[in-house]
């Protein structure tokens, strides 16, 4: 009876069947046509940005790293590297840091109808595109006319602020708008990494032991959601690097340059300018600046998978 059995579950069909070719084509298909479009892209953006294009009309002569030199020797290039760092450090740093204490803020909260508001409230902003985004708060930042300096005419404060008209702190003022909008959707990923059954029982371990909430935050949240932190981290660095709506509508880069970024340079060099190939070149220099930020997170995930 049991050697009938064994065989019975021998022959017993597998529920997880190696799949067909037909299969694997179906399913991987796509996926490999986009990573053939990505990297192909890349590819041909690389080769053109050492091409020697500066026309309408296309120019495929190798010229090599020729206008990446002249990229480099270029004073606006230099206040565009220093403006990004400014995007990276102040767009990012503030952003995580009231993004956490607004998520713990509305874990604790009593309050679920409260909870709800807020978070809808601060959601607001990330539905908007950059174009809506830069024109509302253009009208806002507007020195004559402008929603904030009106407001505060109106209470007896005549600052006659400048915001953006001010080369000096411009860029912080854009940064501003930034930090806004992307307030919402770090909240999001950081509530989401806090609603985990083994966070909330250490959580409430701590709490037993006495540990005040600020404690709680540092010694036992923060430590235990660093890997939803390191993705927000990587998203929010990413569009710092990339960022171009703001810019682009709110001070088109001035006073003069002093809000240029690398990504409204591309723009105008490319489309304007009419060099092909230096756009290509930023975009290039882009592109691998936003790699190596990204490198972090890729080694911290591999040494989260096979460890």
């Amino acid at each position: 009876m049991a050697i009938s059995t064994t065989k019975r579950n021998v022959h017993r069909p597998s529920r997880f069947q190696r799949p067909s070719l037909v299969e694997n084509i179906i399913f991987l298909g796509p996926l490999l046509i986009f990573l053939g479009l990505l990297y192909g892209t890349l590819l041909w953006t690389i080769y053109v940005s050492m091409t020697d294009w500066r026309t309408i009309a296309p120019n495929y002569q190798f010229s090599g790293l020729q206008w990446y030199r002249f990229l480099v020797a270029q004073p606006r290039f230099q206040v565009d590297v220093l403006n990004n760092l400014k995007w990276l450090l102040l767009g990012v740093i503030p952003t995580v840091v009231i993004a956490l204490f607004l998520a713990y803020f509305l874990e604790l909260t009593p309050y679920p109808k409260v909870e709800a508001y807020i978070r809808t409230l601060i959601l607001y902003p990330v539905a908007m595109s950059f174009i809506v985004t830069g024109t509302i708060w253009s009208w806002m930042y507007e020195p004559g006319r402008g929603v904030i300096n009106t407001v505060l005419r109106s209470v007896g404060l005549d600052l006659s602020l400048r915001f953006t008209t001010n080369p000096q702190t411009a860029t912080y003022w854009l940064i501003l708008i930034f930090v806004w909008q992307y307030l919402g959707f770090a909240v999001i990923i950081i509530q989401s990494s806090l609603r985990t059954a083994e966070l909330q029982e250490l959580v409430e371990a701590a709490r037993v032991d006495g540990a005040t909430r600020l404690r709680i935050l540092i010694s036992v949240i923060v430590p235990n959601i660093r890997a939803g932190l390191m993705v927000l981290v990587s998203l929010l660095l990413i569009s710092t690097l990339k960022v171009f709506d703001i810019v682009f509508i709110v001070t088109y880069g001035g006073p003069g340059i002093s809000t240029d970024v690398l990504a409204l340079n591309m723009w105008i060099t490319t489309f304007q300018q009419h060099l092909v190939s230096a756009g290509a070149a930023l975009g290039v220099i882009i592109f691998l600046m936003s790699f190596i930020l990204v490198i972090p997170y890729t080694l911290y995930a591999f040494r989260k998978w096979f460890t």
